[in-house]
């Protein structure tokens, strides 16, 4: 510990630990999930994703291996999130390139530094959710970097402008594979219409991918409600164990997460 060799008592060396830690910024939240007295360098994420806040979160740099923040977002400033999220963002992203080699990943809105209200946003509060544009392709086949916001039909071709993206179902499905197998972080929801869920799990079957994996994609993919999220994937994770009870999960908790 960073007192060792001074002399003082315990009461004392707790006191000067709960001195540092607040002139350091850290949170009660976060001196509550450090009960073995380590000083945290992690986030706290705080409530719930459509009404809480985020403490010590972590920003995401501007671009990493195989991913880039689209401008809007940078100047939202709504970059930061839990560290398990950055974590997983950094990771996905890596391994679809790795797997299919130029591959970028276009990343919107996480949260902002201290969480709460971002605009057109009915979420994103506690730096647990994050967008990924999708990955698409030009009408000639050829993968390209995409920095918008791009809906998508049924039968998988833009339709603003029409027909002149395609999505791009292997790369998209190979991100998924990628949220599902991470150990960084342990998806809750990959909110997008069911037009885009019946092709990801369609192109799932036909290229022998692992039962337990579609069903898990099965469970996760989402279409919310009204909110048709054609152009997008809206990813929430689970609350961090450390962040347990200021952190607070709403919906299922999936069988294959326990």
């Amino acid at each position: 510990m960073w007192w060792r060799g001074s002399i003082c008592n315990y009461q004392k060396c707790f006191i000067l630990f709960i001195s540092s830690a607040l002139i350091g910024g850290l949170s009660p939240a976060a001196l509550a999930n450090n009960p073995k007295g380590a000083i945290p360098n992690s986030s706290v994420s705080i409530g719930t994703p459509m009404g809480g806040r985020l403490e010590n979160g972590e920003v995401l740099p501007k671009k990493g291996s195989g991913y880039v923040l689209i401008q809007e977002t940078q100047r939202r400033r709504a970059r930061f999130g839990a560290s398990e999220l950055v974590a997983l963002v950094k990771e996905v992203a890596f391994r679809v390139q790795r797997k299919y080699r130029g591959s970028v990943l276009g990343v919107a809105d996480l949260s902002r530094r201290l969480g709460g209200r971002i605009d057109h946003h009915g979420s994103h509060q506690n730096g647990r959710d994050v967008d990924f544009l999708f990955y698409l392709l030009d009408i000639k086949g050829k993968s390209i970097a995409n920095h918008a916001f791009v809906p998508i039909d049924a039968n998988g071709y833009s339709t603003e402008p029409p027909m002149a993206y395609r999505f791009d179902t292997p790369r998209n499905w190979a991100l998924i594979e990628a949220l599902l197998t991470s150990k960084k972080a342990i998806v809750q929801w990959i909110f997008v219409s069911d037009a885009i869920k019946a092709l990801l799990l369609t192109h799932a079957q036909e290229v022998g991918a692992s039962p337990l994996l579609i069903r898990q994609a099965e469970q996760v993919l989402r279409q919310p409600g009204k909110k048709l999220h054609m152009d997008h994937f809206h990813v929430r994770i689970y609350c961090p164990r450390t962040d347990k009870p200021a952190c607070d999960d709403i919906g299922p908790r999936w069988a294959w997460t326990r």
